[in-house]
């Protein structure tokens, strides 16, 4: 989710919050008002489930004891009164459970020119490249920005990029970060070479196997996935990107979407999920697709929300410390962001003001937001996983909050809801070996 001024020619205020066995078919999904979490056991199959339920299996996982149903009006009210107090089956609302914050679009009415200066200019070449003169570089062990993108330096020397860098040689490679948002900008010259196989991607908007990002500039979701997507290749430069696209233009989102796309992401091999969305509502769904990705040892990284309060959105706000993690935002020095959701669940936060990106039209730009420090996390767990760890994979979560900066000195109004800062360099240091 983010609170996201960005800049191609004038800067505004743009608020977003978007945070089975079986596989997924290409025809435009059905639009579900309620979704249903149900228990299943091994000898019951597909066709039993749906007469019983009434719905439509989503997704579908007997040997875990569960499936997900779409439901329609009249289906999701019925079984919704027929199990008040059933530990075995809930009924929720699907359509737009994720969406946007209704603020304005940083993208409405603004032209989509290039900045004279030549700040929001076209990519010219390569992963993990700066501009310099003009020109991209590509980072080579010590030549070059690390991060790729000079003006995020600040940011990168605040959690230590440099240092994880030169311990993490390997710089995420072979490690699979499925981001589920709006789709990403699949032409865009920072992705090429980064993506998972056309296999590995899926569009639950409209769909098919092209998870591009939907609408134009006039669409308050315009994009998000896109930089969310960069954040990550930024900090784990040869990391592979899974594009998932569960959030329309406009930043919305079902369920049904999200769950998918959770189970779409364990089931092709993500061994990290980022998820720079959210929801006001409590979620059985969402959260039991979670602990599936968890279970088969996929780690978690949700953004905390951009209210600016200590109401944390879901699923940031059920994260546990161990194998998933809610993530708010800070700026550069390491103050909490006016907008960052906070609390005492919030797990670490990572620099989210003025995080520069891609954007679709081979453009790059900046946003700020929870969503931006979400992929941050997710990035700095990505090199871990390309080295070879001192440490149980399992408890990884668990180090990167052990090595975090303890920023309740310049945060004391929040007492302990704002509590540590991400430190990858000494993250990685401690968890990996050379």
């Amino acid at each position: 989710m983010f609170h996201n001024p960005i800049s191609v020619l004038a800067t505004v205020t743009l608020t977003l919050l978007v945070s089975c066995s079986q596989l997924p078919t290409s025809a435009a999904p059905a639009a579900y008002p309620y979704t249903s979490l149900v228990s299943v056991a091994n000898t019951d199959s597909r066709s039993d489930i749906e007469h019983r339920y009434g719905g439509q299996v989503v997704v579908w996982h007997p040997e875990s004891g569960f499936a997900v149903l779409g439901m329609s009006h009249q289906a999701g009210q019925t079984l919704a009164a027929q199990s008040v107090g059933s530990a075995t089956v809930t009924v929720e609302p699907n359509a737009d459970v994720y969406d946007a914050s209704g603020t304005s679009s940083a993208w409405s009415g603004q032209a989509t020119r290039i900045d004279a200066s030549g700040r929001a200019v076209i990519w010219s070449g390569g992963r993990a490249v700066i501009w310099s003169g003009g020109r991209a570089v590509i980072w080579s062990g010590g030549s070059g920005a690390v991060g790729g993108i000079a003006e995020n330096t600040t940011s990168w020397t605040q959690i230590g990029l440099p240092a994880a860098w030169k311990a993490a040689p390997n710089l995420g490679k072979g490690v699979k970060v499925a981001v589920i948002d709006s789709g990403i900008d699949l032409k865009h010259e920072m992705f090429q070479g980064a993506l998972a196989a056309p296999g590995d991607q899926w569009d639950f908007v409209d769909g098919d196997a092209v998870p591009q990002e939907g609408g134009g500039f006039s669409d308050p979701g315009f994009g998000h996935g896109t930089s969310v997507a960069g954040i990550v290749l930024q900090m784990a430069p040869h990391a592979t990107v899974m594009p998932i696209r569960a959030l329309r233009p406009d930043g919305s989102g079902d369920e049904t979407s999200i769950a998918q796309a959770i189970n779409f992401a364990v089931v092709h091999g993500a061994q990290i999920i980022n998820l720079s969305l959210g929801s006001t509502e409590k979620s059985d769904v969402i959260a039991r697709m979670i602990k599936f990705a968890t279970d088969q040892g996929v780690s978690v990284i949700a953004s905390s929300g951009n209210s600016g309060d200590d109401r944390i959105t879901a699923p940031a706000r059920d994260a546990d410390g161990k194998k998933t993690l809610g993530v708010g935002s800070v700026d550069n020095s390491d103050r909490k962001s006016s907008f960052s959701t906070y609390g005492d669940k919030l797990d670490v936060t990572a620099p989210g003001e003025t995080v520069w990106g891609p954007v679709p039209g081979n453009y790059f730009s900046y946003w700020s937001g929870t969503s931006m420090a979400s992929p941050m996390v997710a990035g700095a767990v990505a090199l871990a996983l390309g080295q070879r760890l001192k440490v149980d994979p399992k408890v990884l979560l668990t180090a990167l909050l052990e090595t975090a900066r303890d920023i309740r000195p310049v945060n004391r109004a929040y007492g302990n809801k704002v509590r540590l800062r991400l430190d990858v360099g000494t993250f990685i240091q401690t968890t990996t070996l050379p």
